[in-house]
């Protein structure tokens, strides 16, 4: 049987889990991925890009539920 992620009960355990955490941490990395693009357009020194692309890097190591 081909278990199909548009199944009624597969739905209800998605919309079950709790993703607050990992919304939480794609609007960060998006918003430093914004900010590290401001600050090399502005012609910050790479020091100061690089601050957000290693912010990112931070959050994009810490544990998250990965089934979704």
């Amino acid at each position: 049987m081909c278990r199909c992620h548009c199944q009624p009960e597969l739905l209800l355990r998605v919309k079950e889990r709790s993703l607050s955490t990992k919304q939480s941490l794609a609007l960060r990395e998006f918003a430093l991925g914004l900010e590290g693009l401001e600050r090399f357009v502005r012609r910050d020194s790479l020091r100061r890009v690089h601050e957000c692309v290693f912010a990112i890097l931070a959050l994009e190591s810490q544990r998250v539920d990965g089934r979704l």
